[in-house]
Order: structure tokens, then C-alpha cells, then sequence
């Protein structure tokens, strides 16, 4: 019977790894969990990413880390263009 509820316990958990919930649109402020899928990087990821001030995110006490999808996606684009830039001036014509 043990052995049961332990196939029973991974198939949930292989589910709920395989289809990450799709994100609503229309939110501003997203929690780390979120971001994570996101940018498809892990929690812990996103956390230290937080901690070294490397993402436009602030912690609200008891309730956790927000990040600011719109100011998250603009540095992700800007992020784009600084590495073509690169890319373009490293290459000679």
C-alpha cells in the first residue's frame, strides 16, 4: 500500500513540473515563482538575481519579493540590444 501512495504522490508532481500555470498578461507586479517560469531560470535563480539588485524588484514584509514585469522587460530588451551591438561591432565587414 505504501508503494501506491508513492506513485500516486510523483505522478502529481511530474504533472505539475511538465505544464508551468500560464501567467495572466494584465498584472504588473509578479512574485518570484512567476518570474522564474517567466525566464525559465530557477527560484533560487531569481532570488539571488533580487539580492544583488540585478532585477526592478523590491520585498514587501509578509508577503514576499515583487518584480516589475514592465521594467523587467525593459531591461531584458535592453540587454538585446547592448549584446547585438556587440555582436555587430565585433564582426569585421
Amino acid at each position: 500500500m505504501g508503494t501506491q501512495l508513492r506513485k500516486k504522490r510523483t505522478a502529481k508532481a511530474r504533472a505539475s513540473q511538465l505544464a508551468p500555470p500560464p501567467l495572466p498578461d494584465s498584472r504588473r507586479w509578479l512574485k518570484c515563482p512567476e518570474v522564474a517560469i517567466y525566464l525559465g531560470l530557477s527560484l533560487h535563480h531569481i532570488y539571488r538575481m533580487h539580492r544583488r539588485g540585478q532585477l526592478p524588484s523590491f520585498k514587501l514584509p509578509g508577503l514576499g519579493v515583487r518584480v516589475d514585469r514592465i521594467a523587467l522587460d525593459a531591461k531584458i530588451e535592453q540587454l538585446k540590444s547592448a549584446r547585438a551591438a556587440t555582436m555587430n561591432a565585433s564582426w569585421p565587414i
